[in-house]
C-alpha cells in the first residue's frame, strides 16, 4: 500500500487574471474559426484546441497554495512546488523586478506574492487573498518573530 497523503491545513485558491481568461478565449475562438474554414483539414483546429487546452486550462483549474504543518505546496498547471517553511526567507508583494525572477512563476495575474526560498527555488504566486497568505506564511516561517527580535 502507498502512503496516504495528508489533507492541507489551509488552502488559498489561485486567482486567474482577466487577460489570462481572454487568452484562453482567443485560443478557443481561433480553433472554432479554423474549424469553419472551407478546405481546412479537421486535424488543424483540433490540434489548436488540444494544444491550447493542454497549455492554458491546467493553470486555470489547478491553481492553489496549500499549507501543511511543516511546508507549503504550490500547485499551478503542471507545476508542483514544495517549500518547507524553514527555507522561506521572505514573503513580499511581487514587483516584477529582476531580483524576483523565478523559474516557479505560478501566477496568472500581474499582482501577487514573491516567496523567497533560495534552497528550493523562489516562487511567485497569486491567490484570492494575497495579504492573508503573506501573513500566514510569515507566521509559519517565523519571519515576524525574527523581525521583532532585530528591532
Amino acid at each position: 500500500m502507498g502512503a496516504r497523503r495528508q489533507a492541507p491545513e489551509l488552502v488559498f485558491r489561485g486567482r486567474v487574471a482577466p487577460w489570462y481568461q481572454a487568452l484562453t478565449g482567443v485560443v478557443t475562438l481561433a480553433a472554432a474559426v479554423l474549424a469553419l474554414q472551407p478546405g481546412m483539414p479537421l486535424g488543424v483546429p483540433i490540434l489548436v484546441f488540444v494544444v491550447g487546452a493542454v497549455l492554458l486550462l491546467p493553470a486555470a483549474l489547478r491553481n492553489r497554495v496549500e499549507l501543511y504543518a511543516d511546508h507549503l505546496e504550490v500547485l499551478f498547471g503542471w507545476n508542483h512546488v514544495v517549500i518547507p517553511y524553514t527555507h522561506v526567507r521572505g514573503v513580499v508583494p511581487r514587483t516584477w523586478a529582476a531580483s524576483q525572477f523565478t523559474g516557479h512563476n505560478c501566477a496568472s495575474s500581474t499582482d501577487g506574492l514573491f516567496i523567497e526560498a533560495p534552497e528550493d527555488g523562489d516562487a511567485a504566486v497569486c491567490v484570492t487573498d494575497n495579504d492573508a497568505l503573506a501573513a500566514e506564511l510569515r507566521r509559519r516561517a517565523g519571519l515576524d518573530a525574527a523581525r521583532v527580535e532585530k528591532n
